[in-house]
């Protein structure tokens, strides 16, 4: 039976899908220990809500000791991440993930009937084991001073909740990653140019009315198909002899539909799976791909905010890929929070200010195990009572172009007059 200190958690996650996580994984504890399995996943969980507490101080916090224990040594925290291992909580991530995204379909519009979604990949850096660097390697080479993980994540960009995720090695491409992705039906996927490859866009929307969106490389070859006007056209593209080798299914040639369009006097060009123009017209899908941007703003808050720039913190690598499906989940958790204070305040997700919200609800976590054992929902309540004090203005227009800096000189180049 869980632990009525842990009960007050089913309001942010259904404790049945915990228990039948676990049972699917072979990961349930047979016998009572002080941090049975299901009060291991909630641990993992924690390390990513209070990422600059110790991992005594997070079981205390939550009350994960199970019986009449008031706390448990560090070493049994770790060794009950180790019985746990990454599977349950893979799983458990799954299951939130597909379960939320169903869920708030039809609350938020889509475009012409798809919901909007982007995928880009992050890098995660780890503390520096033999055991770590040997398993995922680095992108600064041998001499890194830490070994780094690559995620590649899916998500919802009316909401920024994470729909899927691949996770792997730094010798493991993007491309590869994203392959591995669980599209959902009737969906829109906005690319950037680096995710540019026949088979791989290919497969993508060989899927159930699957769409993708991406801009235009430079050196796009191509011959047109078909004139839909005088800046939207369906075109078709040569497969590299590489492709083809990987994938000898894909032919010689594959189409899709090629717009341009002038954005602050330049002109911009779009190549998308998207082939009929009168369905969808060629100015509202040139917009439609600014929404791009939303996934970097989602790993700013997970990075920046919610793990407050700070590297991981196993030391193994199985447990590193469960604490980054913890980091996952966890910021899922907040996401969903922060859906529920938009509709009480009648905006978009987008418009609840993530710094503000999280400390809010993670200090409603840190404190409510402590106080009473019933006071979460209670104080989940309040918090949407004042959701319109998290509501930040409309996003203004930005001011300066995205674009590269030009980093700050100590010195005149030497190319420069010192006058």
């Amino acid at each position: 039976q869980t632990a009525p200190s842990l009960s007050n958690f089913s309001e942010l996650i259904d404790l049945n899908w915990i228990e039948d996580c676990l049972k699917r994984t072979g990961k349930a504890s047979v016998r009572k220990r002080k941090l049975p399995a299901e009060h291991a996943v909630w641990l993992v969980i924690g390390l990513a809500l209070f990422r600059d507490q110790p991992i005594w101080y997070v079981v205390q916090q939550l009350q994960l000791v199970f019986g009449t224990a008031e706390s448990c040594a560090p070493s049994a925290s770790v060794q009950a991440r180790q019985r746990l291992g990454l599977e349950p909580l893979n799983v458990l991530f799954n299951t939130l993930s597909q379960t939320w995204f169903e869920d708030s379909q039809p609350q938020y519009s889509a475009f012409h009937g798809l919901s909007i979604c982007a995928v880009d990949g992050a890098v995660w850096s780890m503390p520096h084991t033999d055991e770590n660097f040997r398993h995922f390697g680095s992108s600064k080479g041998k001499t890194a001073p830490w070994p780094q993980a690559r995620a590649v994540c899916l998500i919802n960009t009316n909401t920024h909740e994470v729909i899927d995720a691949g996770i792997g090695s730094m010798d493991q491409g993007e491309l590869t990653l994203a392959k591995k992705l669980k599209v959902p039906a009737n969906s829109l996927t906005l690319f950037d140019r680096a995710y540019f490859s026949a088979d791989f866009l290919s497969g993508w929307q060989s899927r159930e009315n699957c769409h993708w969106l991406m801009r235009a490389k430079d050196n796009l070859r191509y011959e047109i198909i078909r004139k839909n006007s005088a800046h939207d056209f369906q075109i078709r593209m040569p497969v590299s002899p590489r492709a083809k080798k990987l994938n000898p299914d894909l032919g010689d040639y594959w189409e899709a539909r090629l717009i341009e369009t002038e954005q602050s006097g330049r002109v911009r060009r779009y190549v998308t799976s998207l082939l009929d123009s009168k369905a969808y017209p060629l100015e509202e899908v040139s917009t439609l791909y600014a929404q791009r941007w939303e996934i970097e703003m989602c790993y700013r808050e997970i990075k920046s905010d919610l793990q407050d720039g700070m590297h991981l913190r196993s030391k193994q690598p199985e447990l590193v890929y469960q604490e980054l499906w913890g980091v996952l989940i966890a910021y899922n958790i907040l996401r969903r929070q922060m859906k529920f204070m938009a509709q009480r305040a009648k905006v978009s997700p987008l418009r609840i200010s993530f710094h503000i919200a999280s400390i809010s609800i993670i200090n409603i976590l840190r404190h409510t195990p402590l106080e009473s054992a019933g006071n979460l929902p209670k104080h989940l309540e309040r918090l949407l009572e004042q959701s319109k004090m998290f509501v930040l203005p409309e996003r203004r227009s930005r001011q300066c172009p995205r674009v590269v800096k030009i980093k700050p000189q100590k010195y005149p180049r030497k190319c420069q007059s010192i006058s």
